[in-house]
């Protein structure tokens, strides 16, 4: 509901309506409805003098169609009366005469040389075409900038100003000036007559639109120049209103229960800071009433000005930070004063101290709505630390040594920390274990009594693991040489195998051993960081070359006597190992000296009984060497 209470009178009504014209509300009237062939003119029944200067605004709203849409509307000026009107693409305006129409045209009329844009232009005469001798006055322009379509549901604040002395005419589109004419109305179109009738046509044809009108009624307030919105600082609110006819009446409503009925109402103080929705509504002389306006004024309250941080550290950049706080608004403008001149505008800046000492600095923070505050404090700006690393590596098993090392020592320092994998370790010198043999990095950092932190700093450990694997226990023949080959990972490692005996290097690798009965040997290899480990390696010794094969076996699975095999001492390569049953039918071949059989036959049990082998191979000086004889398999 509106503020004011009452409705206009009939009487009041100043417009003639005629053809498809109907009003919509008090101020507003709608001159085709979206219907075809429909042709509405609305005629202030008052003439007006064109010796005297005028300022009509209006607001227009051309539909919703473009494509499809048309013909458009005009502000005209005539003598011939109140009952005028056409439909289609003229307008309503087209056979007027004597006549000026300023005409919105939406739809492009071959027959009219129409552009192919929405568009204003300025007319005489009831001549719609723009080619025809004597009808632009000003050639079509676009009705808004760069915008070729005004047929989109909005709508569109229209002015049209005449000044009687230049006589000049002004036609503005959503505040964008668009025409200017300088033209005698009087004298050139109007044969010496100033007294006119003024009112708007539109029409439709094959297309159509709704198209409408409303004389302006628009509250507005605008404030003083420099106004501050703070609290315990008064706002003055300025009228700002427009309206086709005269304002008569005013309610102000600050929002905090205070009401006014002045034009012009005097400053006016809140009780605190916050948010207020300010109300304004308008009458005019013929007794329409505006809408509401409704705007938020904010009273924003001072700021608690504050900042930091504590302390600054030399090395990294200084970067203040603002931690002001307002209950009210938004901070909007910083001005930080470091001294000697030196002056920051953003929020964070960075200081310029470029050696140690405690400075004063001073802040001033404005909000958007004009309310500052400032203060000042010291800051103390201090050195940075640098801290180095040192390390010793060490064994598998063992712990690597960790030691923190200031390099700036006429800075005490407040706690250190060594990041170790995934550990956080909250000391200066640390041992660690590490799970494997490998390359490690650690990294070290402190923090100063002072608040200030050192860059981390990374060291490289190793953890040394020999791995050492001395080999398979081994069987040979008595006197036949035996390659030893111990594995072991690193370089510069010492070895030494003991006892000795049978060895041509017991300080190699990789030694040719001779024996003549069995050895145990030790192995003890170390690294040159002295790490050191031992692995133990059994050469077991035969008379041979010779084949060990047994008598029998029992491949029932019990871990005992399961397989079949020949142990081969002297031969170190086999031609083959054959096994046959009874009727002579091959129940098992190899090459290999590992392989053996464990009593299958395709997949199944062979049957117990007797079997028949063979075996030949190479003994370690060349010869050929075989035996055969037989086996029971026993289950």
């Amino acid at each position: 509901m509106h503020a004011f209470t009452g409705a206009y009178a009939q009487s009041q009504q100043p417009y003639i309506l005629n053809g498809s014209a109907t009003q919509r509300n008090c101020n507003c009237y709608v001159l085709t409805p979206d219907e075809q062939n429909l042709s509405g003119t609305i005629w202030n029944k008052n003439l007006i003098d064109l010796t005297q200067s005028f300022n009509y605004v209006f607001e227009i709203n051309l539909g919703c169609k473009d494509g499809p849409g048309a013909d458009g509307i005009g502000f005209i000026l005539q003598t011939k009366g109140t009952n005028l009107g056409s439909t289609g693409q003229g307008l309503g305006f087209k056979g007027i005469s004597p006549s000026l129409g300023v005409l919105v045209d939406t739809y492009q009329n071959a027959g009219e040389n129409d552009p192919p844009w929405d568009h204003l232009s300025i007319q005489m005469n009831g001549v719609s075409d723009h080619l025809l001798p004597g009808g632009d006055l000003v050639a079509p322009v676009m009705l808004r900038d760069g915008n070729e379509n005004i047929e989109d549901c909005a709508w569109h604040l229209f002015r049209i100003e005449w000044n009687a002395v230049t006589h000049t005419m002004k036609v503005s589109v959503d505040n964008q000036l668009r025409i200017t004419m300088n033209k005698d109305l009087v004298a050139d179109i109007f044969g010496g007559n100033p007294k006119v009738y003024w009112g708007f046509a539109g029409s439709t044809g094959g297309s159509s639109n709704v198209q409408q009108f409303c004389a302006a009624l628009h509250p507005s307030f605008d404030f003083d120049g420099g106004q501050i919105f703070c609290d315990g600082t008064p706002v003055t609110f300025k009228d700002n209103s427009s309206s086709f006819g005269t304002i008569t009446r005013w309610r102000w409503d600050f929002g905090d229960g205070t009401v006014l009925t002045t034009s012009s109402p005097q400053p006016h103080l809140y009780a605190e800071a916050g948010k207020y929705d300010v109300k304004l509504v308008i009458e005019d002389n013929s007794g329409c009433i505006s809408d509401t306006l409704k705007n938020t004024v904010t009273i924003g309250s001072y700021p608690e000005v504050k900042f930091g941080p504590q302390p600054l550290c030399l090395g990294d950049p200084l970067q203040m930070a603002d931690s002001t706080k307002v209950k009210v608004g938004t901070a909007a403008k910083w001005t930080w004063d470091f001294g000697g001149g030196q002056l920051a505008h953003t929020q964070n800046p960075v200081a310029p101290y470029t050696a140690p000492g405690n400075y004063p600095v001073h802040l001033k923070v404005e909000t958007a709505e004009g309310c500052a505050s400032a203060a000042t404090q010291v800051v103390s700006v201090f050195p940075t630390p640098v801290v180095g690393g040192m390390f010793r590596n060490a064994c598998i098993g063992e712990p690597n040594f960790f030691n923190g090392t200031n390099l700036t020592p006429w800075i005490d320092m407040a706690k250190w920390y060594w990041v170790i994998g995934e550990d956080t370790l909250r000391q200066r010198d640390v041992a660690y274990r590490f799970p494997a043999g490998g390359k490690y990095s650690a990294k070290v950092h402190a923090v100063s009594k002072d608040g200030c932190v050192a860059k981390p700093v990374s060291v490289q450990a190793s953890v040394t693991d020999i791995n050492l694997r001395a080999g398979r226990d081994t069987l040979i023949a008595r006197g036949q040489p035996l390659q030893l080959n111990a594995l072991a990972d690193g370089e510069g490692l010492h070895y030494q195998w003991t006892p000795s005996t049978g060895l041509n290097d017991p300080y190699s690798n990789n030694p040719v051993a001779v024996l003549q009965k069995d050895q145990l040997y030790n192995l003890i290899v170390t690294s040159p960081e002295g790490c050191r480990e031992e692995d133990q390696l059994l050469v077991k010794v035969y008379a041979g070359p010779e084949f060990y094969v047994p008598t029998g076996f029992t491949p029932n699975h019990d871990g005992v006597n399961d397989n079949f095999k020949v142990i081969a001492p002297g031969v170190p390569k086999l031609d083959f190992l054959r096994v046959w049953d009874r009727w002579g039918r091959l129940v098992f071949e190899t090459s290999a000296l590992s392989a053996v059989w464990d009593g299958t036959l395709k997949g199944d049990p062979a049957p117990a009984g007797t079997y028949v082998w063979m075996v030949q191979g190479m003994d370690y000086n060349g010869r050929l060497f075989n035996r055969k004889g037989t086996v029971t398999l026993i289950r």
